[in-house]
């Protein structure tokens, strides 16, 4: 694994810490990015916002729909910031959560082979 490799994982936990941030108003707990040919993934733990937490125990259909709609508002903030700010070519956002767990689950597509041409900017 190459260092710009490294540096744009970093990036890409930035990004996605600051659009939780922005979402949610807190962090993430941790995270862990992978990135395999034109993919990345990224693992997340989360903390459950704590309304949907207590709606769970009530009403699961309505906390699930609102997780959906909050899901979908992420994906297109993410897919947003990995354009402007990383300069990555987003095909899709794929994200889902397990809340039982805390646990969220990120896949994003590129363009194949974009981050091989990447590879000339850390020459």
């Amino acid at each position: 694994m190459k260092i710009m490799d490294a540096d744009l994982k970093q990036e890409i936990a930035r990004v996605n810490n600051n659009v939780n941030l922005s979402l949610f108003g807190t962090g993430l707990r941790k995270q862990r990015v992978t990135i395999v040919e034109n993919k990345i993934i990224i693992t997340a733990d989360h903390k459950r916002i704590p309304a949907l937490a207590a709606l769970d125990q009530s009403d699961r259909m309505s906390a699930r729909l609102a997780d959906v709609a909050i899901l979908d508002e992420y994906k297109r903030r993410l897919k947003e910031e990995f354009i402007n700010q990383l300069k990555l070519p987003v095909i899709c956002v794929l994200k889902d959560y397990a809340p039982d767990y805390e646990l969220a689950v990120t896949f994003i597509l590129l363009k194949d082979d974009s981050l091989k041409s990447l590879d000339r900017k850390a020459t």
